[in-house]
C-alpha cells in the first residue's frame, strides 16, 4: 500500500490530506486559518501561526499510520502575495496575502503608463494587479522599505511549508511564474527588475524548479515530530488553481476546470501562449509542455455566503438548493454582477472599483429570484471568462470546490456555459494535484496520463438543457452590456466617496 500526503495552504483553511495511489481521499486534517483583516483593504498572515497549523494537521493526518507506506509530501496553496523571510529563514513582517488591495493607487499609476504596463504584462503573462508579488514589492520599495531592505529570500505560501519541511528555500514555476519570471522561458531575468525599478532587490529570487521535482527529505526534527519516516520526501509544489486544474484530470489542451472556491478561478489548458495578449493571464501548468489561461475572479462563494448571510437567514444550503432546481432560468429578469471584493475584480478584467449590483429589481421581485440571480451571476462571471479564451469542440468543465456541491448550481453552469460539466469523486483536489507528479516521479505510475486515469474518478456529469441555453444565452448579452457601462459608474462612485471621505 502507497499513500501520500497532499498539504493544502489554503486562504481560508490549511489541510493535510492523506490519500492512496489510487487517488482516494482516506483522511483530511485541517485547522482554521487566521487571516488578518486589517481595515481599508489590507489583509496580512502571521506566518509562524500558519506554520503551527500545518505541522498540527500532518500530524493529525499521520497518527496511527503506517509511516513506512507514507512515500511523500505533496505542496500546494494560496499563490501571490509577499511573504518575505530573513537570512536566518524568519519573517520579517506578517505576509502580505494575495487578496489585499493596499497596493490599488500604485497598479492605477502603471495602467496609465502604457510602457511599464506593457513591459511587466509581457515579461510575465499577467496583468499587474494588486495582489502579485511583483506589485507587492513595488509597492514595499516606496510605503516600508525598512521591511524590504531587511529581507534577503521571497517566497510564497507553499514555499515557506516547503522551507519548515526541508530546511531550503526555493521557488518553482507556477507560483513565481505569476509575475516574476518570463513566462515563456521559465526564467528569472534580472534585467527585468533593472527596467521596473526593483534592481536593488534581485537577491531575493531563489532557484526556480519545476512543480513535480523532488525537492529534499523532511528535516530529523520534522521527522521526529511527526513520526514520519526520515525518507520522506517533500515536492515543489504548486499554486493551488494549477494543483486543482492538475487534481481533476484536466491535463489536455482545452480542458477547463472551475474551482468554486473564496475565489472563483475558471483555469483553461492551453499549449499556446501569447503573454500580454488581452483578456488573458497565463500561468505554468504542472506539465512541461502545457500552460493556464487563468481566469480567477476576486469573489466566488463569498457572494453565496454574504448572500446566505443576508437575503437567505433561517435557510440552509440543501433549502435552497431544492428550491432553485425547480426554478426556471432567470425567473423574473434579475440580474446579478459578483464583484462583492473592496478590492474590485481582476479577471477576466481589472477594475478596482468594480462592485456587484441586481439590476431588474419589481415590486413582483422575490427573495428566491434574488438568490437564484446570484448563482446565475457568478455563472455568468464564468461565461464571461471563457468567451476571451480558445476552447474546442470537445472542451468539458471539471467542476472542483466547495460549490460544486450544489446539483442546482452545476446545472445553472452547464446551462449558462453550454458545456458539459463533469464532477469527479473527492473534494480536495489541489492536494491530490500536489502528489499526482510526485507518483509519476517516484515511479508509481509511468506517465501523467496513467496517473489521472487511476487516481482520478469521474462522479457525476451534467449536460446543458437546451431550453435555458437560449434563455440565458439572452441574458448573458444583457449581463455583459452591462458589465461594460458600469466602468464609468463604478469609476464616478469612487470619485463621491473620496470626495466626501467615506470608505467602504
Amino acid at each position: 500500500m502507497v499513500n501520500f500526503i497532499g498539504i493544502d495552504v489554503g486562504t481560508s483553511n490549511v489541510k493535510a490530506v492523506l490519500i492512496s495511489e489510487e487517488g482516494h481521499e482516506k483522511k483530511v486534517a485541517y485547522r482554521k486559518n487566521e487571516p488578518l483583516y486589517l481595515g481599508a483593504s489590507k489583509v496580512e498572515q502571521d506566518m509562524t501561526v500558519l506554520w503551527d497549523k500545518v505541522l498540527a494537521c500532518i500530524t493529525e493526518v499521520v497518527a496511527g499510520e503506517n509511516t513506512a507506506d507514507i512515500l511523500g509530501i505533496g505542496l500546494t496553496g494560496q499563490g501571490e502575495g509577499c511573504w518575505l523571510v530573513d537570512k536566518d529563514g524568519k519573517p520579517v513582517s506578517q505576509s502580505i496575502l494575495w487578496s489585499d488591495g493596499r497596493a490599488k493607487d500604485l497598479v492605477d499609476d502603471i495602467i496609465k503608463d502604457k510602457e511599464l504596463y506593457d513591459r511587466i504584462y509581457q515579461q510575465t503573462g499577467t496583468q499587474p494587479l494588486t495582489g502579485t508579488a511583483l506589485t507587492l514589492l513595488l509597492w514595499s520599495k516606496q510605503h516600508r522599505k525598512d521591511i524590504l531592505d531587511r529581507a534577503d529570500k521571497l517566497m510564497f505560501a507553499k514555499d515557506w511549508i516547503r522551507y519548515k519541511l526541508i530546511g531550503t528555500i526555493e521557488l518553482e514555476s507556477s507560483d513565481a511564474g505569476t509575475s516574476l519570471l518570463n513566462i515563456e522561458t521559465l526564467a528569472f531575468e534580472g534585467q527585468f527588475f533593472d527596467d521596473i525599478g526593483l534592481g536593488d532587490y534581485k537577491h531575493l529570487i531563489s532557484g526556480v524548479n519545476k512543480s513535480y521535482e523532488i525537492a529534499g527529505k523532511i528535516t530529523p526534527e520534522i521527522a521526529a515530530i511527526t513520526g514520519l519516516k526520515a525518507s520522506t520526501v517533500v515536492s515543489y509544489g504548486a499554486l493551488d488553481v494549477i494543483a486543482t486544474t492538475m487534481g481533476v484530470g484536466a491535463i489536455h489542451n482545452g480542458d477547463i476546470c472551475t474551482i468554486l472556491g473564496t475565489t472563483c478561478a475558471t483555469n483553461i489548458v492551453t499549449n499556446q501562449i501569447e503573454p500580454g495578449k488581452e483578456n488573458t493571464r497565463i500561468e505554468k501548468h504542472i506539465l512541461d509542455d502545457l500552460y493556464i489561461d487563468l481566469k480567477p475572479t476576486m469573489s466566488g462563494t463569498t457572494n453565496i455566503d454574504w448572500m446566505f448571510k443576508e437575503l437567505a437567514e433561517g435557510l440552509n444550503y440543501q433549502e435552497v438548493d431544492d428550491k432553485l432546481i425547480k426554478m426556471k432560468a432567470v425567473p423574473s429578469g434579475v440580474i446579478y454582477h459578483p464583484y462583492l471584493s473592496t478590492a474590485g475584480e481582476r479577471s477576466p478584467f481589472y477594475d478596482s472599483n468594480a462592485r456587484s449590483s441586481f439590476f431588474g429589481l419589481s415590486m413582483e421581485t422575490t427573495k428566491m429570484d434574488m438568490i437564484k440571480a446570484v448563482y446565475e451571476g457568478i455563472a455568468f462571471s464564468i461565461k464571461d471568462c471563457l468567451n476571451f479564451s480558445q476552447i474546442t469542440e470537445d472542451s468539458v468543465i471539471y467542476l472542483a470546490g466547495g460549490g460544486a456541491a450544489s446539483k442546482a448550481w452545476k446545472q445553472i453552469i452547464a446551462d449558462v456555459t453550454n458545456l458539459t460539466v463533469i464532477v469527479l469523486e473527492g473534494t480536495e483536489f489541489a492536494a491530490k494535484g500536489s502528489v499526482m507528479g510526485m507518483a509519476v516521479e517516484l515511479g508509481i505510475y509511468e506517465t501523467i496520463e496513467d496517473a489521472a486515469r487511476e487516481m482520478c474518478h469521474a462522479n457525476e456529469m451534467y449536460h446543458p438543457i437546451a431550453e435555458n441555453v437560449v434563455s440565458y444565452e439572452a441574458f448573458y448579452e444583457l449581463y455583459l452590456t452591462m458589465r461594460l457601462n458600469f466602468t464609468t459608474l463604478w469609476a464616478e462612485r469612487t470619485k463621491i466617496l473620496k470626495a466626501l471621505n467615506k470608505g467602504e
